[in-house]
């Protein structure tokens, strides 16, 4: 097992030997480096950099970008992975660590651009709408922890468990006989008591508006923003965890359940086959488990 801090979190990574753990940990900084928003000299940052123009990007960076696309259409448009200027111009330019009350009035851009990333898969090449910019955001968390599963998988692990903050991605067959368990801690949004999921494998991420939130001006803004207006949702859950076949689609579904609030959450995850945690706190904070058999053990 290896313990670190990457993407702006603590990570752990479990598998069989320390070498294949060290691996893993290596693949997270790779990417990292290759995906920040906050590095100059990133992948993602060059692409930001173009204003429309084609551009030919690493295989990962394809995935990542044409998975975020796929995405916002399956979402219909409630997932939107080009809200980057808008979340900047709300004060979130910089890393987490280092963020501070921003002192002028809160404005907005409005809605997201609605125009489709275009992908070029025959020579791993994208052209961003002109005028937008790339947010990996979340989905690039949950991507990074498959793709380390996978690798570790590929590498002889019998079985690996990837957690990068709150999310966890689960290869192969659980340490236990009876499957992966996660316990979901939701006691930072007011909740006494723990939720179980129990899963054959895939990965559970939680989207939070507690967690990340900040003053700007006179608003209370957090990350999660709102394709349709420009600024943060207006919700009336505080998170929301959900368990999928992939952490990087669990991510998706997570934030999109939660930017819509309770009712919509339920008509989503049912939808979408999938099972999901929601915690409230307008009263008392308690949680509701939303549940599917498919994803379940």
């Amino acid at each position: 097992m290896t313990v670190f801090r990457a993407m702006g979190t603590t990570c752990r990574i479990v598998a069989p030997t320390h070498d294949l753990a060290a691996h893993g940990q290596e693949l997270v900084y790779g990417l990292e480096r290759m995906w920040s928003r906050f590095d100059e000299a990133s992948e993602i940052s060059a692409i930001n950099a173009t204003d429309g123009q084609l551009c030919i990007v690493s295989s990962p960076t394809y995935e990542l970008i044409s998975l975020a696309e796929l995405a916002r259409t399956v979402t219909g448009g409630q997932f939107n992975p080009l809200m980057l200027d808008q979340l900047t111009t709300l004060g979130y330019d910089r890393s987490w660590e280092l963020m501070s009350p921003i002192d002028e009035p809160a404005q907005s851009l409005g809605p997201g651009s609605r125009s489709p990333i275009q992908l070029f898969p025959d020579m791993n090449a994208i052209r961003l709408p002109a005028g937008t910019r790339f947010d990996p955001g979340g989905i690039g968390k949950g991507l990074a922890g498959d793709m380390v599963a996978a690798a570790l998988l590929e590498q002889g692990a019998h079985s690996a468990q990837v957690e990068l903050g709150g999310d966890v991605r689960l290869a192969g067959p659980g340490w236990g006989s009876e499957g992966w368990r996660v316990v979901i801690d939701d006691s930072d949004h007011g909740v006494g008591e723990a939720a179980t999921l129990s899963i054959a494998s895939g990965g559970v991420a939680t989207s939070s508006v507690v967690r990340r939130r900040w003053r700007c001006g006179d608003i209370d803004a957090h990350h999660l923003i709102d394709a349709s207006t420009g600024v943060p949702a207006v919700t009336d859950l505080d998170a929301v965890t959900v368990a999928g076949p992939t952490l990087w689609w669990a991510e998706v579904a997570a934030k999109v359940a939660l930017m819509g609030g309770s009712a919509a959450a339920r008509r989503f995850l049912a939808d979408h086959e999938m099972t999901g945690v929601l915690v409230s706190g307008a009263q008392s904070a308690r949680y509701e488990v939303v549940t599917s058999e498919r994803v379940l053990a």
